[in-house]
């Protein structure tokens, strides 16, 4: 059995002495309740990550209040975030001894001359934005600082897995409630992971019809919407009184719980089979409920509220696409890639990336979602223009909406794979610039203002349901960190026809002249494919509940 992680522990003794964490604490605490505000705001600080770290640094930017110092602040950030990586290095040349002295002398003077270019741009930031300091380090958010950032129809749900206790705050406009649970991490762990694995689309494969006499129904995989409703019976229904004027609500989690949309919880008991699409069409979803957003803090919803992303004289471009890259595996309808040795030395295998099987139904969703933005075919670069030089070398910094519809590859999945990726058209030679793998290290070295990025791939979300998995993936770290104020990300392997269908609904509703919360036209798009009577596995949540939508969830 894991050990809690050090900010849990923490976060525990300060939940103890708030009293929240005693035996037969109320399930439902008043917003006014003393207790509730101190465990809320100790909460805050166990959940500290580096994707909310990756909002705050793009804060700061919107902040400076111009392009010109907010480059400067970006300046700052790479500089620190170059520091760290030579530290890094020195100290691996310091542990090879004698083989690694003349990597000691330069990295140390990189290091020097790295530090004494951020004592520059620090005097800069002084005297042009006094306000950095103390935005560069944001202090958790009381419960009154979240309900004035809230719209009255909004909401916000933190959650916070311990080893042996799950604790739920949600707030809403004017009402405030918390929740303990004994559902500790490891028992949740297991029962999300079987409900990830559920999710998989190789299981829940396209309708069929049975062979049994009598019994020609079509049956799709089964999904455990009895587990999915006791999930939301501990975790959901004794906060939602604060929830209750809510249809747009922002999810903050860590651990195991962020390995599962809530979308796929289950708000009232199961009727029917589980392998029943008509039964699956009429389960009370919690996607009949709520649009959900995730952030990946508490803070970030001060970030995306209180500063507008920074607008120069630069004309604003409608729309962006890369994909379907020229691939020549064979054709399957998930967007996912089998083990290979993808890299030789630094750069990847070019052989392996080419042979990851062509994604079909790309091309045609980057071309609807262009013209749902009346893009120009200019600012379509699929097949051979979807390429690494390209994305490297094109000025995004304009763009409003930019997606990838692509492989996504992770971290570990891969032999060789050092950080997740995406995959684009790979070259006929590997070089540093290009090798047909955009990773999360380079996506964060993009100049981005966009305000959204859609990412139609696969595991771009991140977190697996495992009880000490980060909330989200490095590539969603990278975007945000690069400059989208949101993301749109999927938790599993997607089905290459379902991802289209999603992204392209999603914008078509937001493009219709109703006034729609980006969450909300998700919602929706979800909604409406989980109904198509036409294919029975389209009722199943591994096709309709994929993507989630990290940072601004709003207009």
């Amino acid at each position: 059995m894991k050990s809690p992680r050090a900010p849990w522990r923490l976060a525990r003794i300060c939940l103890l002495v708030a009293g929240l964490a005693s035996v037969g604490a109320p399930a439902v605490a008043p917003a006014a309740d003393r207790h509730l505000e101190d465990a809320f705001e100790a909460a805050q600080w166990a959940l500290l990550s580096s994707a909310g770290n990756a909002l705050q640094q793009l804060g700061l930017r919107a902040a400076a209040g111009s392009p010109e110092l907010a480059g400067i602040v970006r300046q700052r950030q790479d500089i620190v975030a170059m520091i760290s990586g030579k530290e890094k290095a020195l100290g691996q040349a310091t542990s090879a001894g004698a083989s690694g002295a003349d990597a000691l002398v330069r990295l140390r003077g990189e290091i020097d001359s790295l530090r004494a270019e951020l004592v520059g741009v620090d005097a800069t930031l002084a005297q042009s934005f006094p306000r950095y300091a103390d935005l560069a380090h944001p202090k958790p958010l009381s419960v009154a600082d979240v309900q004035a950032l809230l719209d009255e129809d909004e909401g916000l749900l933190l959650m916070l897995a311990g080893h042996d206790h799950i604790f739920v705050w949600a707030i809403g406009k004017h009402d405030t409630a918390w929740t303990e649970t004994g559902y500790g991490a490891e028992i949740l762990g297991g029962d999300i992971a079987r409900l990830r694995a559920e999710l998989d689309p190789a299981a829940a494969a396209r309708g069929a019809r049975t062979l049994v006499p009598g019994m020609d129904k079509p049956r799709v995989a089964p999904f455990d919407r009895t587990t999915a409703s006791i999930l939301y019976g501990e975790l959901i229904r004794p906060v939602e009184p604060a929830l209750k004027a809510a249809r747009h609500v922002f999810v903050v989690s860590d651990g195991p719980l962020a390995g599962l949309p809530l979308s796929v919880l289950v708000a009232s008991a199961p009727t029917g089979e589980d392998t029943d699409p008509e039964a699956l069409r009429r389960t009370d979803w919690l996607a009949r409920h709520y649009a959900f957003t995730t952030l990946p803090s508490v803070d970030s919803l001060a970030v995306i509220r209180k500063y507008p992303p920074p607008r120069g004289g630069k004309k604003r471009i409608a729309f962006r696409g890369f994909g379907a890259p020229v691939l020549g595996g064979e054709t399957v309808e998930v967007a996912s890639a089998p083990p290979a040795s993808f890299f030789r030395g630094s750069l990847a295998n070019v052989d392996a990336v080419r042979d990851l099987p062509p994604l079909p139904e790309t091309g045609p969703e980057l071309r609807k979602l262009a013209a749902i933005l009346g893009a120009p075919e200019t600012d379509l670069f699929v097949g051979a223009r979807a390429s690494e030089t390209i994305v490297k070398q094109t000025d995004l910094s304009t763009t409003d909406v930019l997606a990838f519809a692509t492989h996504g590859l992770l971290s570990g999945d891969l032999r060789g794979l050092a950080e997740p990726a995406l995959v684009l058209t790979p070259p006929q030679v590997a070089t540093a610039r290009d090798d047909g793998l955009l990773t999360a290290s380079e996506v964060a070295e993009l100049k981005l203002s966009a305000q959204w990025v859609i990412l139609s791939a696969c595991n771009t979300a991140g977190g697996d349901g495992r009880p000490d998995a980060e909330g989200l993936s490095g590539l969603a770290r990278a975007f945000l960190y690069a400059g989208a104020r949101a993301i749109l990300v999927s938790h599993w392997p997607v089905r290459d026809d379902a991802a289209a269908r999603l992204t392209t609904q999603t914008l078509a509703a937001l493009g219709s002249g109703s006034r729609l919360r980006r969450a909300e036209a998700l919602r929706l798009a979800m909604l409406d494919i989980m109904q198509d009577k036409d294919d029975p596995s389209l009722a199943h949540p591994s096709a309709w509940a994929p993507f989630v939508l990290v940072g601004e969830g709003g207009y």
